[in-house]
């Protein structure tokens, strides 16, 4: 009996009103911490969205880099591609200008034997001494020009030299012709003539004719000539 008292004793005496508050500061504090929770779960899915989408949108960002860094490599291959054939084209047009240059020059420049044509009539010379032949040659001055008559001058000296047996006559011609033209016909030394002419590499013409010539040779009775050269003036290098 006596422990029955001491257990009523600490009993609290709860009014109903009491008990009901508590309940609904309870259940407000279960609500509570239900919108908490709740809360947190939309933070987090919200947060998750943001992160999706902040990846989704570097990734479309470096997608768009990637690309751009594609066409501007394009482009600069292009623009290299442009430039080269442009460097190219420029290459040829200078190459046409020199070329066209060195025609004009050429054109000034008066005509002259080269060391190759030299030696060519050098050989000549070794030929005819020991076949022991002397050609007769006529060469014709076609117009009263300096460079024509140093031209052909050069070319007397040159046979002369070889043993060659030269004349030159001043026969005028106002035909269009350029170059020097080279006749040979069929006489003694015509083909050493001919590969001496040949071997100089000059820009000689070259033909051959069965006519048989006859000219005057310093005062002597007229005799066959084996070559007939006329100097016309100078012409533009092809």
């Amino acid at each position: 009996m006596k422990n029955i008292s001491l257990k009523n004793n600490y009993m609290l005496d709860i009014s109903p009103t009491s008990a009901s508050l508590i309940h609904t500061i309870a259940s407000a504090t279960a609500i509570v911490a239900a919108l908490i929770s709740a809360s947190a779960v939309i933070l987090a899915h919200m947060a998750a969205e943001v992160q999706n989408r902040h990846a989704e949108s570097s990734i479309e960002t470096a997608t768009q880099a990637t690309q751009n860094a594609k066409d501007a490599a394009a482009q600069s291959k292009l623009q290299i591609v442009a430039l080269t054939q442009q460097n190219l084209e420029l290459s040829t047009k200078l190459e046409a200008e020199k070329t066209e240059r060195l025609k004009v020059a050429s054109t000034l420049k008066p005509r002259k034997l080269t060391p190759e044509a030299l030696a060519a009539f050098t050989a000549l010379a070794a030929e005819l001494s020991e076949k022991k032949t002397t050609p007769t040659v006529l060469i014709n001055v076609t117009r009263n020009d300096d460079e024509i008559l140093q031209f052909s001058k050069q070319i007397a000296v040159a046979l002369t030299k070889a043993g060659v047996q030269v004349q030159i006559k001043k026969l005028t011609s106002m035909k269009d012709i350029t170059g020097t033209q080279v006749v040979l016909y069929s006489g003694p030394g015509d083909q050493a003539l001919e590969r001496a002419f040949r071997n100089t590499h000059l820009d000689f013409q070259i033909l051959r004719s069965s006519k048989h010539p006859r000219v005057n040779i310093q005062d002597q009775d007229s005799q066959d000539i084996t070559a007939f050269i006329s100097v016309y003036p100078k012409g533009v290098p092809q």
